[in-house]
């Protein structure tokens, strides 16, 4: 090899490689604090000093920052947020007790800046806890829906050391979610801190018995990172997978600190209508180039099929459920049933089709108006972020809607009264590889086959 030819060809390297970060990007850091929450127990008119850092990456771009000190808000899903001073009416805010040094600072790319909040507690402070957060903001940037703000909410909770702590709560409703077949049945227990102290791993566990009395299911959430504060109204899910026949059924809630005393307790009733068929749970298989696979849902109402060759390579591929409030925007000449399901791990075209067969349900023939024959297997194409509804044959005596396809991504049951015809007829590609990384890698291959036949000749 030429040493002219040998140093062109290791530039050309270097550019395939620089092209090939261009096309995967690379995540960008965001602001980073040392001092991110302040969590502990004061005396009345004991003044604290709290040092919060706040840094950026070199690639962050300049920033002009403020800090304010918010009330502590806290969401139904336990997520605390900050609110304005107005909107800061609990008898525990720590707000008033806080001042910062510098509310307003500028931070150059890769650098760092401390700021302090001092917290005095009055002498006449009664027991409880008292809350509050310093919010870490950049000035508003752009305007209208291309605002960009960042922003970190430093928790401060406070203990007072005070005889009088109490640890009390409510469960002021136990309802369900929609129940839709093919769904998760969510049942939902609103739960509010009576108490004048937070507390943390609170964790909710329910039953489910039928008219009979008959044990359906026990359910149980995991302790919460959150903690739940004084006054706030917090919600507790958990999901029923377990088929019902029409009838009614009563759910029994508890809610109670991990290893800890029963904080209350409700009791509520349901009726299911018409039968309910829980979600398909998480499936994988591994296909391979040399054997034919089978992807299936354990209660076997959703299963597909690959024939050997349909993959140039061993991959994972997934079956997982899906909510049907996050589907994508629908067809207007669409209707959603209620089964979908997402097949994960398939980002490129099949080598060869695969045959996937779904068994409808009574939710997806209501779509239809009970007419069988205007449901279709539907696909959410990413790439050009539409839906394409599948041919697909019917069959009643098996309720079973089937298609063939070479590419997955989200699917969805709907009813359609338009024809459905093929789009350009079966087409085979390369599985698992993004397109683009592919056509670049094939354009800097004819590059330096280019400048190797130039020096060559």
């Amino acid at each position: 090899m030429k040493p002219r030819y040998a140093n062109r060809l290791a530039i050309c390297m270097v550019i395939a490689v620089l092209a090939c970060l261009i096309v995967l990007p690379v995540p960008v850091a965001a602001l980073k604090v040392v001092g991110s929450i302040y969590k502990g127990t004061v005396s009345p008119g004991q003044t604290v000093i709290f040092p919060i850092t706040i840094s950026t990456s070199g690639s962050e771009p300049p920033m002009d920052m403020l800090a304010d000190v918010m009330g502590f808000g806290q969401s139904p899903d336990k997520s605390y947020t900050a609110l304005a001073p107005v909107s800061d009416t609990s008898p525990y805010s720590a707000r008033s007790y806080i001042s910062i040094d510098n509310r307003s600072f500028h931070l150059d790319p890769g650098t760092s800046k401390t700021i302090t909040a001092t917290i005095s507690v009055p002498a006449n402070v009664g027991p409880g806890g008292r809350y509050a957060i310093i919010s870490i903001h950049s000035q508003p940037k752009g305007s209208g829906s291309a605002l960009v703000v960042a922003a970190i909410n430093i928790p401060v909770m406070m203990t007072i050391d005070s005889p009088g702590l109490t640890q009390t709560g409510m469960i002021t409703d136990l309802k369900t979610g929609d129940i839709v077949a093919g769904q998760p049945l969510a049942i939902i227990t609103s739960f509010k801190n009576t108490g004048n102290i937070h507390y943390a791993n609170t964790v909710n566990d329910v039953q489910v018995t039928d008219s009979s009395g008959k044990n359906i299911a026990r359910l149980s959430t995991d302790p919460t990172i959150f903690s739940i504060i004084p006054g706030n109204t917090v919600d507790y899910v958990v999901n029923l997978n377990a088929a019902l026949s029409p009838g009614t059924y009563t759910m029994i809630s508890n809610i109670s600190l991990k290893d800890g005393p029963l904080l209350n307790s409700k009791t509520s009733s349901f009726e299911v209508k018409s039968s309910y068929i829980a979600p398909p749970q998480e499936a994988s298989v591994t296909l391979t180039p040399q054997n034919s696979g089978v992807l299936a849902s354990s209660d076997g109402r959703i299963s597909i099929s690959f024939p050997a060759g349909a993959v140039i390579s061993d991959i994972a591929v997934t079956l997982k459920p899906f909510s049907l409030n996050q589907l994508p925007t629908i067809p207007a000449d669409a209707k959603a049933g209620g089964t979908c399901f997402e097949v994960d791990g398939l980002s490129g075209l099949l080598s060869k089709d695969a045959t996937i067969n779904v068994k409808y349900s009574s939710t997806d023939l209501d779509a239809a108006g009970g007419d069988a024959s205007k449901l279709v297997l539907a696909r959410y194409d990413q790439s050009d972020s539409t839906w394409t509804l599948l041919p697909t044959s019917v069959n009643t005596d098996t309720t079973t809607l089937s298609a063939t396809t070479n590419r997955f991504s989200i699917w969805a049951v709907m009813a359609s009264s338009a024809q459905v015809t093929p789009a350009g007829g079966k087409t085979g590609g390369i599985l698992a590889l993004d397109v683009t990384p592919v056509l670049l890698s094939l354009g800097l291959m004819v590059v330096i086959f280019g400048m190797w036949k130039r020096e060559k000749d």
